[in-house]
């Protein structure tokens, strides 16, 4: 959270406009979860506009916002803050809050997780804007669950059931629940910053510009990523770029070097020999072996 505001109460408000959508999963009709951890209990997508409105004095269970489009004004009793893509918020059960769409249109995924032993540690203790990674997988695998759970038969049924596994899986991983993070919420972190590296390999990336995504010191990064990975940031990187010139050079017939500029190498003879030290052989001969 951000911006501290006056103490303010909160009622059990929600009040529309005329153009908002919510819409309703079916999710208490499918598994959720093995009783250890976060369970889903209501999962949902809503299309807000301005005029939208929603606050709860005492939720009973715990909130997670993957915002798809769109910016959204939260408050808590103390503070006041904006949630957009690529953020995630999470607010833990028995936390007053409020939100509402900021300026225009908000578009986002939600989720409600039950309140029991297994979430009161680690991510569900305090009110959480930060990075993810996770929305577009979550959004993808919440409409492929809505068409199987519209199915008939036991294939569609069993479908349903396999993508709620998988996107309480996801769900987990945000709060680290099956991984032993050295810091809060890492992991999830990570995932961002290195979905960003890939989609960008072209970029001059440094150790430096990496911490500055995370909003970490230099030093406080590369040791997180050293302990949790077991490699150093930069060498992550080259495992990224590395990885994409081998699809290229079987997927395509692009000359090498127009490959190792898509990699981020101007140099060819820099990018064949960071490939033979990762690959054990030239770019040349890889692609022959294909």
């Amino acid at each position: 959270m951000e911006k501290p505001s006056d103490q303010r109460c909160f009622g059990d408000v929600m009040t529309w406009s005329e153009r908002c959508r919510e819409h309703f999963f079916p999710w208490r009709s499918k598994s959720s979860g093995d009783g250890k951890g976060a369970r889903i209990a209501e999962a949902g997508i809503t299309e807000a506009w301005p005029g939208y409105e929603l606050e709860r004095s005492a939720p009973r269970y715990h909130l997670l916002v993957y915002p798809i489009e769109g910016c959204g004004n939260v408050c808590t009793a103390k503070q006041t803050c904006t949630v957009s893509r690529e953020q995630v918020l999470i607010v833990p059960a028995g936390t007053p809050f409020g939100y509402r769409p900021f300026r225009s249109r908000w578009h986002f995924l939600w989720f409600h997780l039950s309140k029991d032993d297994g979430c009161q540690q680690g991510q569900l203790n305090r009110v959480v804007v930060r990075k993810t990674a996770q929305t577009g997988p979550l959004g993808r695998l919440m409409e492929d669950f809505l068409r199987e759970s519209r199915g008939r038969g036991p294939t569609a049924e069993k479908a349903a059931a396999l993508y709620s596994e998988l996107i309480l899986l996801y769900i987990r991983r945000e709060l680290g629940q099956y991984e032993e993070e050295t810091d809060t919420g890492f992991q999830s972190l990570l995932q961002h910053i290195w979905h960003k590296v890939n989609r960008d390999l072209k970029r001059a990336w440094t150790v430096e510009s990496l911490a500055d995504e995370m909003g970490m010191s230099t030093s406080h990064f590369h040791r997180l990523v050293r302990e949790t990975q077991s490699v150093s940031p930069m060498k992550m990187v080259t495992r990224l770029r590395m990885e994409r010139a081998q699809e290229l050079l079987i997927m395509h017939d692009v000359p090498i070097n127009v490959i190792s500029e898509q990699v981020g190498y101007h140099n060819p003879y820099a990018f064949a020999v960071a490939f033979k030290r990762f690959s054990g052989v030239t770019p040349g001969e890889f692609r022959k072996r294909r």
